[in-house]
């Protein structure tokens, strides 16, 4: 049956007014379809869910004995207050906690709040077993277990397995009071955790995955460029050694610092593992989402995928000891970095490698240079080679020179 016009207006005002208010703190995003068919496992964590996510997921079932193992002990240790005492810090911070998350959840407040305690109460746990050996329980299996620690550290950095880090925090904080009790701070076991001292250097990050990110930014970063319109690229890096431009490893403690200067790119090493592939792409997602002016990560991803072309590119950086890898053959990391940006659109206004890009193409185009690339691949590109043109040179000024002298003996008589 048709409906009214006044039935129509009556429908759409009350779906208006359910609206629910856009989450201002949001900094937990769910990962696009359209990047999750690319490496849907890159995602998804593998043995346990941290937030309400994953919080559903028969497959990780497993690790919530062990969650409420570590809630206990944790309560064991923070003999000050009880469970209750706890609830009522999450509780009193529900709403913000909901608002960090970009889709409204389908949990109500107590399942919701003991979730939040059980998770945060699991983290704090394991980062003090992690960092101080005395804590651990003789039969704790999380860390008898081969490879457990490795996988949890894994999992733990996904873009939709956060709790927001402040919620953490103040669990902590209210348990511990780090200051003056012998107690280290929350901001120093994460960083021992995730085996970056650095971290503590730098301002309380959103959650775990912000806290990697700002981990590969150098303490100082370079300003961004001004804004420009053109889409940016660069030559692969077989081009540019062809063009005659030295590449190199560097030695720069941030992987993001790769620098053009006196015909030489100094490229930091990349070590590439199993982990490397999700963590890139759940950085970029997090950027993507929340640092759209600031892409550091999503920048470095297109920039070294404008430099590996084909597996013969992945061959050179390999060679010059510039990317280390055990992830199969070179067309396989060829791919995996070719992979990485789909789906996911540049900022060419923003994009940070802009001048050095412009200057490698600029030097590459440069005709001089051309002609004694040219030159040098031609005639200098390997040692017999040179011999031969100096041997051909050599011989030019002998006969040059015995011309020379036939005409002055000539004149002379």
């Amino acid at each position: 049956m048709e409906r009214t016009k006044p039935q129509l207006l009556d429908s759409i005002e009350i779906k208006l007014h359910n609206l629910c208010a856009l989450p201002n703190p949001c900094c937990i995003y769910k990962v696009p379809e359209k990047l999750r068919i690319i490496n849907s496992e890159a995602y998804r964590p593998s043995v346990v869910s941290i937030g309400p996510f994953h919080y559903k997921d028969e497959r990780l079932r497993a690790m919530e004995e062990y969650k409420l193992r570590y809630l206990k002990s944790f309560l064991d240790r923070a003999d000050n207050h009880n469970l209750e005492d706890f609830v009522n810090v999450v509780k009193g911070r529900e709403e913000l906690v909901r608002q960090s998350y970009s889709e409204v959840l389908d949990l109500d407040s107590g399942t919701f709040i003991e979730m939040v305690l059980v998770d945060a109460a699991f983290i704090i746990e394991l980062f003090l077993r992690k960092s101080r050996h005395e804590l651990r329980e003789e039969n704790d299996r999380i860390f008898a277990i081969p490879h457990m620690i490795d996988e949890l550290n894994d999992d733990m950095k996904l873009e939709e397995n956060q709790l927001p880090f402040f919620i953490i925090r103040e669990l902590y904080d209210f348990a511990f009071e780090p200051d003056g009790h012998g107690w280290p701070h929350f901001l120093s076991i994460t960083g021992k955790f995730f085996e970056d001292e650095l971290g503590v250097q730098r301002p309380e990050p959103k959650h775990f995955v912000d806290f990697l990110r700002a981990r590969y930014l150098p303490l100082s970063r370079p300003p961004q460029p001004d804004k420009r319109d053109e889409q940016p690229s660069c030559f692969s890096v077989t081009h540019l050694h062809k063009a005659g431009v030295k590449i190199e490893a560097t030695k720069e403690s941030s992987l993001l610092a790769i620098k053009f200067d006196g015909g030489v790119l100094g490229i930091p090493k990349i070590n590439l593992q199993d982990s490397t592939e999700s963590i890139w792409r759940n950085l970029a997602v997090f950027e993507e989402h929340h640092y759209q002016e600031d892409s550091y990560i999503m920048d470095y991803l297109f920039l070294l995928d404008f430099l590996i072309n084909d597996p013969r590119d992945i061959e050179f950086l390999v060679e010059n000891g510039i990317v280390t890898h055990w992830l199969g053959n070179t067309e396989d990391v060829s791919d995996l970095f070719r992979n990485l940006t789909k789906q996911i659109t540049i900022n060419s206004s923003n994009f940070c490698y802009a001048d050095l890009c412009q200057q490698l193409n600029a030097y590459c185009n440069s005709k001089c240079r051309k002609n004694k690339t040219i030159l040098r691949q031609k005639y200098f590109n390997h040692p017999w080679a040179v011999l031969s043109v100096i041997s051909a040179i050599v011989l030019l000024l002998l006969t040059v020179i015995q011309a020379i002298t036939g005409v002055i003996s000539v004149i002379h008589k």
